[in-house]
C-alpha cells in the first residue's frame, strides 16, 4: 500500500481546528503539484483534490514543519532532517489514530535519504511534536504516547509496540 488509509472522521476537522489555534491559515490549491503540500510561515497550502486520510497525513507533516522548523531551528537543520523529522511525525499520529500508512512513509523518508541514524537523533522532536498534536486532536491517543519515545502504556491503543 503506496497511500494512507483510514477513516478520518473527527479527526480532520480536529486538526483544521487545531491548526486555526496555532494561528496558522490553511489553503488549497492545485498550482502547487506535484507537491502535497507546502509549509510557509504561518501559511500551510494543500494540494486540492486529495484522499481525505492522505489529506490528514499531508496535513500532519506540513503542520510538523511548522511546529519544529520555524525560527533558528531551520537554520541549524539540513533539508533532509526537516523532511525526514516532519514525516517521522505524520506517521507517529497517523498510526496512533487506526490509519494504516503501508510504506508510504518509508517511501518518503527513504526519497530524502533518511535513516535509522538520523530518525534516532530525530526521535525527542518526534515524539514531543507528535504528543503535541495528538493532545489536540486526540488527547485518548496522546495518553499512549506515554513519556518515553514510543512506549504504549494502555492496551487499548491503536498502536503497539
Amino acid at each position: 500500500m503506496t497511500e494512507v488509509q483510514g477513516d478520518v472522521s473527527g479527526y480532520r476537522e480536529r486538526l483544521v481546528k487545531f491548526v486555526e489555534s496555532h494561528s496558522i491559515t490553511l489553503n488549497y490549491s492545485d498550482k502547487i503539484a506535484p507537491a502535497k503540500g507546502l509549509s510557509q510561515g504561518g501559511k500551510i497550502t494543500l494540494l486540492s483534490g486529495m484522499q481525505p486520510a492522505e489529506e490528514f497525513s499531508t496535513l500532519v507533516h506540513e503542520i510538523a514543519h511548522e511546529m519544529l522548523h520555524r525560527g533558528d531551528r531551520r537554520t541549524l537543520t539540513t533539508k533532509q532532517v526537516r523532511e525526514t523529522e516532519a514525516e517521522a511525525v505524520a506517521f507517529v499520529v497517523c498510526q496512533s489514530v487506526g490509519f494504516q500508512t503501508g510504506t508510504t512513509s518509508a517511501d518518503y523518508i527513504q526519497l530524502w535519504h533518511g535513516d535509522a541514524n538520523l530518525l534516532r537523533e530525530s526521535l525527542e522532536a518526534v515524539q514531543q511534536t507528535a504528543a503535541v498534536i495528538l493532545g489536540g486532536i486526540a488527547p485518548e491517543e496522546r495518553e499512549c504516547m506515554g513519556n518515553v519515545g514510543f512506549r504504549f502504556k494502555n492496551p487499548d491503543c491503536r498502536v503497539h509496540q
